[in-house]
């Protein structure tokens, strides 16, 4: 793989780290390379009090910022994941000297609210590194406006959606979305449009089959990209119909009505959902939440959401569970998968058993 390297400013304890990390990307035989020549992914050293973001050319390029800090305390998290969203990076390592003159650590924060810790061992940390530069965005929109009339107002699939949106606010595992306008300028929110279609970010997404016999009967129902899912109201902007998936391109097909918001997109995990669905024809409904449950298995990587690799991990995990109709799989450091015939039996299953901390793994 080709990468590169920009920094802002000099932090010592940062720059040894990314040092080290870089000879360990060439051992592996990665080349570095200038920002203009084509790079699979980016090392971005940034300061945590003005983290700036790598202007990357596609979504394909990889972003892993690096910043320091002297502590770790209460508003440490925080300072990392909003590090992490003003970088508008896939990943964020925040070296940390250790406790009582131990070995330095190093913290991982995801998008998806993932927050670990490990020594720092520059080959452990590209060891994580490497199979998420290596990942396959399939987020792409295709949008035809031909969703069928009767359909422009939602049908009862869509209120179903719209009433277990709403529970799952209830049940405090539904953030509210993260306010990107408070955090990054007019010309990062341009940046994050152009590489993502998301004008905000919020976790979770639900999604419930409705056959349309004008597409056929692999239809289904999904949350949109970045929406509060505790108020999903318009269909074509809040909900969407995935009338089906073009692998080739990685890109959902979207029916939507006539003057359907522009900038709508339907949530990045339509890739993971459409293969369950195809994979087991008897699943009716797919919830994925920023929760865990006890005794779920997991996947053992964390790759990001919206890409074919993890979407084909949680797809094959759940043929591990003894009905993946009805099943729950954890995501690692992300979350939880759960499939069921309809969205009310999933939440009959569920209710009383989330647990809004999800558990990390190194």
């Amino acid at each position: 793989m080709n990468f590169t390297i920009v920094a802002n400013g000099k932090q010592a304890r940062r720059d040894e780290a990314a040092a080290a990390l870089v000879e360990t990307c060439r051992a592996h035989g990665d080349e570095l390379v200038g920002a203009e020549e084509g790079v699979n992914f980016a090392l971005n050293l940034i300061c945590a009090d003005a983290p700036r973001h790598f202007r990357r050319k596609a979504q394909s390029v990889f972003v892993f910022s690096i910043m320091e800090d002297e502590r770790v305390d209460a508003g440490f998290k925080s300072r990392c994941y909003t590090a992490l969203v003003r970088s508008l990076s896939n990943l964020l390592l925040c070296v940390v000297p250790g406790a009582r003159g131990g070995p330095t650590e190093v913290y991982f924060t995801t998008p998806e609210a993932g927050f670990y810790h490990i020594p720092f061992d520059p080959e452990a940390v590209y060891g994580r590194l490497c199979p998420i530069a290596r990942a396959h965005f399939a987020t792409e929109n295709i949008f035809s406006e031909d969703l069928p009339e009767r359909l422009w107002e939602g049908s009862a699939v869509t209120r179903e959606l719209r009433r277990y949106g709403q529970e799952l606010d209830t049940m405090g595992v539904l953030p509210v979305p993260f306010p990107l306008r408070d955090v990054l300028s007019a010309d990062a929110r341009r940046q994050l449009y152009k590489i993502y279609g998301i004008t905000g970010a919020s976790y979770g997404n639900l999604s419930a089959r409705e056959e349309v016999p004008e597409f056929g009967s692999s239809t289904f129902w999904m949350t949109g990209r970045g929406v509060d899912k505790s108020n999903l109201r318009v269909v074509g902007k809040d909900i969407l119909l995935v009338r089906g998936f073009d692998r080739a391109r990685g890109a959902a097909l979207i029916a939507r009505p006539p003057g359907a918001d522009e900038r709508a997109r339907v949530s990045v995990d339509a890739v993971e959902h459409e293969l369950i669905y195809r994979t087991y024809p008897g699943v009716g409904a797919i919830v994925h939440a920023h929760a865990w449950m006890e005794g779920v298995p997991c996947t053992r990587q964390n790759y990001p959401c919206g890409t074919t690799e993890l979407a084909a991990e949680v797809a094959a995990l759940l043929a591990s569970v003894p009905d993946p109709v009805r099943g729950a799989v954890g995501l690692k450091n992300h979350g939880l998968t759960i499939t069921g015939r309809s969205l009310a039996e999933i939440f009959s299953r569920v209710r009383g058993k989330l647990l809004p901390e999800v558990a990390m793994f190194d």
